[in-house]
């Protein structure tokens, strides 16, 4: 595992050397699934105040923010190369109703909002007390009874993941060097006190079985490198959610 240093100087690194969609995830099809599970549960909620944490180039903050004008979005990063790439974005699109903040989740925010969410942003804190106190940051930030949208990377779904994979003759797919996943009995353990759950599910577990699985066997049985922008990807990321095999997931937390 990487040194929090070292991880941020990683995500320096590919702001600088590559200001496309790809600049976050190579996998732009599970972005899109993150980007329209967002959309929906803030259609829900109708909250005033939104914030980004960990909002990377922004393009999923100006896609939601472009969906909700009436609504006021903060993006937040500690990468000051994603930040500038994110204000670049944003002027491109003419909104009015963004901004684009260099911020370390490490550290109390100084506003408040009525909803938060993450985007695998706090599998890059390497260790579990770093993760803790994120967690707690994010609730105090939150107004009473505000909501925390939680799309990260959990090890029970890899694990299950990466089974399925030998059961069909690939190799496993490593936990990467800057990421740390979350075990989720201690997650919710630990944010009991927090957060209630309204909500949890698995949104990567159909896109993967398709487009790491199926895809990928056929793949190798071809003797061709998979490539993102395949339609098997497309089509895969369309699918309702089944399953737990895949490592992101959706929670809907609620602050007490």
């Amino acid at each position: 595992m990487l040194t929090v240093d070292e991880i941020q100087s990683y995500w320096e690194g590919r702001a600088a050397a590559d200001p496309s969609a790809q600049s976050t995830t190579q996998d732009v099809y599970l972005r899109e699934i993150e980007l329209r599970v967002l959309i929906e549960r803030i259609e829900r909620m109708k909250p005033a105040l939104v914030a980004d944490i960990g909002c990377g180039d922004g393009r999923t903050t100006i896609g939601i923010a472009r969906k909700f004008p009436g609504l006021k979005f903060s993006g937040f990063d500690y990468s000051s190369a994603m930040v500038e790439n994110a204000r670049a974005n944003l002027v491109t699109q003419g909104l009015a109703n963004v901004v684009f903040v260099c911020q370390d989740i490490r550290n109390p925010l100084t506003d408040c909002f009525d909803l938060a969410y993450t985007n695998r942003c706090l599998i890059n804190l390497p260790d579990w007390e770093l993760q803790r106190l994120a967690l707690r940051n994010i609730h105090q930030a939150l107004h009473l009874g505000g909501h925390y949208l939680m799309i990260e990377n959990f090890m029970e779904g890899h694990e299950n993941f990466n089974r399925l994979r030998r059961e069909f003759g690939l190799s496993e797919i490593a936990v990467r060097d800057h990421n740390l996943f979350f075990e989720r009995n201690r997650l919710l353990l630990d944010i009991d006190g927090l957060f209630s759950v309204e909500e949890e599910v698995n949104i990567s577990s159909t896109y993967y079985m398709v487009s790491r699985v199926v895809y990928s066997r056929i793949c190798a049985d071809s003797g061709v490198q998979p490539d993102y922008f395949n339609a098997h990807h497309r089509y895969a990321a369309s699918l309702p959610f089944s399953g737990e095999f895949g490592p992101v997931r959706l929670l809907v937390l609620k602050k007490k």
